[in-house]
């Protein structure tokens, strides 16, 4: 009897184990800016000389590939202060002419929350970058990407094997040239529209989360100080739409920290593009605050002009 049990176990276990390993290829098999950034970090590894962070904002914003000297950009979607200072953390002992951090201070990011120690991309950083995030003892598991996140990845399968939804064009350094696609694009760049058009944006101060946040920030800043690593702290360049509505308590306080900062480290540049409307247009974003390879081009470019400074 125990027996005949055993074997109906494995046997339905068996169809759940190859259907746990098909996905898990499967998701392996989709584009993901991670694998050429992974690559990057590899074979330059001796030659990096820089390293950019932050979010998705940063993440649209520098292209790598124009810089005047090696770099790499390791800002992703969602990504806060807290998981910046762990890549650094994580990675600096490998890059030997590591000497830049380009990270940003962008409107409301001191009001964010900090990633939670099991926030999903970790898995991604373990797998990829060899980074643990955890704040714990990695084990194998850990490196596994579909089930970090299953329903975002569900989602992307679907789209890239039955939708064939839009493929992007990545680089050598995770960079997507083809990345035009969204709302300002759907509603054709036209600025009637695009000004009656929704989008998201942090209106609701958090004394709690700025204190803590910029508490973490200055410790980040003092631990660059100290390894002889010069930062560039930029704001980044948002669609006129989206300065409008910002909160001015947010807005006064961020500005107030950089003002702060500027005094405070000798290291640390201000780089501030957020209300640059002269040399960022409508045709250089994607949505209100995300540039699109036109924009991270002339953005990359301030960045090349401070580095030759």
């Amino acid at each position: 009897m125990l027996r005949k049990f055993a074997r109906y176990t494995i046997l339905f276990f068996i169809p759940v184990l190859i259907g746990c390993v098909t996905v898990e290829l499967l998701t392996r098999k989709l584009q993901m800016r991670y694998i050429p950034i992974s690559e990057t970090l590899k074979a330059q590894k001796d030659e990096i000389e820089i390293m950019a962070l932050g979010s998705s904002q940063m993440k649209d914003a520098l292209n790598p590939e124009w810089l005047s000297r090696p770099g790499i950009n390791l800002a992703a979607g969602n990504q806060h202060h807290n998981t910046d200072f762990k890549l650094y953390q994580g990675l600096k002992d490998r890059l030997p002419s590591l000497n830049t951090i380009i990270m940003e201070l962008s409107y409301a990011h001191l009001e964010l929350a900090p990633n939670k120690s099991e926030f999903w991309k970790n898995n991604i950083y373990y797998e990829y970058y060899d980074v643990n995030c955890f704040e714990r003892t990695a084990w194998a598991m850990d490196r596994l990407i579909y089930f970090s996140n299953p329903t975002y990845y569900s989602d992307a399968l679907y789209k890239h094997f039955i939708v064939d939804s839009k493929q992007s064009n990545f680089n050598a350094f995770g960079f997507d040239k083809n990345n035009f696609n969204g709302l300002f694009s759907k509603l054709g760049y036209d600025p009637d529209k695009i000004a009656v058009s929704d989008f998201k944006i942090i209106s609701r101060k958090n004394d709690d989360l700025f204190r803590s946040n910029s508490t973490h920030l200055t410790e980040m800043l003092n631990q660059f100080e100290k390894d002889g690593i010069r930062v560039i702290l930029v704001t980044i360049p948002t669609y006129f739409t989206y300065l409008e509505k910002r909160n001015p308590v947010i807005l006064k306080r961020r500005d107030s920290m950089l003002t702060e900062i500027k005094k405070k480290f000798n290291n640390v540049t201000i780089l501030d593009l957020e209300e640059d409307s002269l040399r960022f247009g409508v045709k250089d974003y994607i949505n209100h605050n995300h540039l699109n390879p036109d924009g991270a081009r002339k953005f990359t470019s301030e960045i090349n002009k401070l580095l030759h400074n």
